[in-house]
């Protein structure tokens, strides 16, 4: 009987610690994921972490107000082009040697993802945050939340 409970104690204290690390590093290993895919040209992989329609609703909801009617309305095609895995992969291999290592920043902002929840986090910008949301065990980029400076 007492076998069986120090099994189970030791199996509980390693699924808490399987989900402490997934918990902490799962963000981290997207961004690298996304970097090495990036640097690959391989956008097919890249297009696996971004949820291109979320992506693409939200930057037009910001962009939108800031441009007026015509300028919202001019701004659906130029959106939908620049929100693409090719793109994506260029912004990424541009901000290549951010300080975090993961292509994902620009230097100006915070190092590496910053949790915003238990199912988002970040990664700071100076021009705004790449907002990551969970899907199942992974994550993917959802939005992009510019700053309203210049």
């Amino acid at each position: 009987m007492r076998k069986g409970r120090t099994f189970a104690l030791a199996a509980a204290a390693l699924l808490a610690l399987l989900a402490a690390g997934w918990w902490f590093g799962s963000p981290w290993w997207t961004l690298w994921r996304m970097r090495e895919a990036a640097e690959a040209g391989d956008s097919e992989a890249l297009a696996a972490y971004i949820d291109f329609p979320a992506l693409r609703a939200s930057t037009q909801a910001q962009i939108r107000p800031r441009l007026g009617p015509l300028g919202g309305l001019l701004a659906g095609p130029a959106i939908d082009a620049a929100i693409s895995p090719a793109a994506l992969r260029l912004a990424l291999l541009h901000r290549r040697g951010a300080r975090d290592g993961t292509g994902a920043g620009d230097g100006g902002g915070e190092a590496g993802p910053v949790r915003t929840g238990a199912s988002e986090f970040r990664v700071r910008r100076s021009r705004g945050d790449f907002v990551f949301r969970r899907h199942g065990l992974g994550w993917k980029l959802e939005e992009i939340a510019l700053s309203s400076g210049p």
